[in-house]
């Protein structure tokens, strides 16, 4: 049986993390699964791992004493391959790939963050992703967007590229909202940092006094959206494993930059009309099910109306879009069959 490392940089909750727990569970069964990150925290206490490298020093760039320690772990667990999801894990990996020529390296795009929050830089990042492509045997791209732009703004190798459009499991147990009231209820589930912007969110709904916006998360711009937010805003702050979708009318995420966003498919999986920006690989989310707007407090006014007016279509279309195409149950083989390629590649 192969060893693979699962490496991320936080443990906190967040998309990344949610997508290595759920591929841990599902390659638990094909493969001996091993954890690096960097402390005790949601994700680390809810995988199931043959052992766990954990260690605050891979927020640095580059930390000598971290490689080291990292290869050293590698070498102990007889590591046959290494699956990084954030930036600094795919930097780090793909130094250990120098190290060890050997071992197969598979990074993670869960949107280009070089490209959309690159600014006056993005060229040179963008030429930093390139070079370190060459240090990778594949980069899984979660979108069609990734894939696209890994290839055509980026200009990686296509033969190193592998797209599998994001899948997860779908929510379980959750509760249905009775709607005796007149009042909508409008979730969003983000991380309260840059470039989430639920600032956008909160002004939106400032002048509908039949739309409540619930958020779920925390972060450093909390206290920032606290000071501009209305009557019929309600912080929730962040609730670990939130699954009550269902207790709400509408899922919005605003942002400047995603990839393919788990918590709106999180959001389809329990039946939700969904509002999401039109960048990344958002548009491949949306299809009768809801609508995409730019970053602009009227087109999001906008949508909200629209969601409302078509609610009952939309919930239909989006069980139905996640069913046929992000159900992990049902297309976990995709994941599996791409690491044992890389394996015996």
């Amino acid at each position: 049986m192969k060893n693979i490392l699962f490496i991320v940089t936080r443990s906190q909750n967040g998309g990344a993390q949610k997508w290595t727990k759920e591929q841990i569970e599902i390659c638990s069964n094909d493969f001996k699964c091993f954890l690096a990150t960097d402390r005790n925290g949601w994700l680390s206490h809810n995988v199931r791992v043959d052992d766990k490298f954990l260690n605050d020093l891979i927020y640095k760039k580059f930390s000598f004493s971290y490689l080291l320690g990292l290869n050293k772990f590698i070498k102990n667990n007889k590591i046959d391959m290494i699956v990084a999801s954030s930036a600094n894990a795919g930097i780090y990996s793909r130094l250990i790939k120098i190290l060890n020529r050997k071992i197969k390296i598979i990074y993670v795009s869960h949107g280009w963050s070089s490209i959309y929050n690159g600014g006056k830089l993005a060229f040179l990042y963008t030429f930093i992703e390139k070079q370190l492509s060459k240090f990778s045997d594949s980069i899984l791209c979660i979108s069609k967007k990734d894939f696209e732009n890994a290839k055509n703004i980026i200009g990686i190798n296509e033969h190193k590229l592998k797209w599998i459009t994001n899948k997860i499991y779908p929510i379980k147990n959750n509760e249905i909202r009775e709607k005796q009231d007149k009042v909508i209820k409008l979730l969003t589930v983000a991380r309260l940092e840059s470039p989430k912007r639920v600032d956008l969110l909160i002004e939106a709904t400032r002048d509908l006094d039949n739309v409540e916006l619930h958020i779920i998360g925390d972060g450093s711009q909390r206290n920032y959206l606290e000071s501009i937010k209305h009557k019929n805003v309600v912080f929730h702050g962040e609730i670990d494993g939130f699954k009550d979708f269902g207790k709400y009318d509408v899922f919005s995420l605003i942002s400047d930059s995603e990839g393919l966003p788990l918590s709106a498919l999180e959001a389809m999986s329990a039946k939700m009309p969904i509002i999401l920006s039109n960048i990344g690989g958002c548009s491949e989310l949306i299809d009768g099910n809801g609508v995409l707007v730019k970053n602009d407090v009227d087109e999001i006014k906008a949508a909200i109306a629209e969601c409302i007016l078509q609610n009952e279509m939309f919930s239909k279309n989006s069980i139905d879009i996640f069913n046929k195409m992000f159900n992990l149950e049902l297309n976990k083989n995709s994941y599996i069959e791409y690491y044992k390629d890389i394996l015996n590649d």
